[in-house]
């Protein structure tokens, strides 16, 4: 009984604590998950400017393809990538995030996402983004975007 009441006064007299961690850590989320979303609306929009507020200068762009031979993971620079949205249409590149779920260690953020991406009306394909985040002075900032692409399975 002794064991059940100093462990009953051990989680009461932390939970306090533990609740304020967990309500930090979605605040934390919230700010990754805006930070995601601000960089799709600059690709919507063709704001090149909107995707390098919220793009790490050291940003990498991969994306893991299946082939006839195997598995392959190429790279797309980052600039070439900026250059790309900008060169687009404005409301032509359209990705909408089906989920997402972010978790936050300190500076350290990472997210995985379920996506279809548009280009205007028309559907392109599918797949997965992995985004890796870095928090520097107060801002979050991506500098990893991993992809999978298809146009099977997608679950329309």
């Amino acid at each position: 009984m002794k064991k059940l009441t100093w462990f009953l006064l051990i989680l009461l007299s932390t939970s306090p604590i533990m609740a304020q961690s967990f309500e930090e850590s979605m605040d934390e989320s919230d700010d990754v998950r805006e930070t995601i979303m601000t960089l799709f609306e600059g690709m919507e929009s063709a704001d090149g400017d909107v995707l390098r507020s919220v793009l790490d200068e050291n940003a990498t762009l991969h994306t893991v393809k299946s082939t006839e031979t195997g598995t392959e993971l190429d790279e797309t620079d980052i600039s070439s990538f900026i250059e790309s949205v900008e060169g687009s249409e404005p409301g032509t590149l359209i990705e909408e995030i089906l989920y997402i779920s972010v978790n936050v260690d300190g500076d350290l953020a990472t997210a995985w996402m379920d996506y279809h991406f548009y280009r205007g009306v028309e559907f392109s394909h599918c797949g997965v983004n992995s985004m890796n985040l870095i928090r520097k002075a107060g801002e979050w900032k991506i500098f990893s975007i991993v992809d999978t692409r298809r146009t099977e399975d997608c679950m329309e």
